[in-house]
């Protein structure tokens, strides 16, 4: 990874934000550039839960962003990238259904962070998708 990428003043601003401005932030970086990130180990992408049990599929609006959790929580992972239309159409489908949540723009060691539902998310970025057109 980039190490530069951790001392830059867009990623020491992020990290500074509340979890609503970081998800905010994020919806509009995915819409805008059409494309997600994820992390991938063997041949599904990876989840987390909470004390509850819930499982999150955690999502980065940039390759950086999210390679920045690979040497912590997710040591063997890769990065992937997810175009807008298979976020949209498939992968948040499938989450709704099995009840799966989003967790965006995480970052190990800060606890706080967005978590939502699929279908929020999900309408979140159709919406903001509709503002660009």
């Amino acid at each position: 990874m980039d190490k530069g990428f951790e001392s830059s003043a867009e990623f020491k601003a992020m990290i500074k934000k509340s979890a609503r401005d970081r998800y905010i932030y994020s919806v509009k970086r995915i819409a805008d550039w059409e494309e997600a990130w994820s992390l991938k180990l063997n041949d599904g992408f990876v989840t987390t839960s909470d004390k509850e049990g819930n499982l999150s599929m955690p999502i980065w609006p940039f390759k950086e962003y999210a390679m920045k959790c690979i040497g912590d929580e997710w040591e063997d992972c890769k990065t992937q990238k997810i175009h807008l239309n298979t976020l949209l159409e498939e992968i948040l489908t499938n989450l709704s259904e099995e009840g799966t949540y989003v967790v965006v723009l995480k970052f190990t060691e800060y606890s706080e962070f967005a978590r939502v539902s699929t279908d929020d998310f999900k309408n979140n970025l159709l919406y903001e998708c509709s503002q660009l057109e």
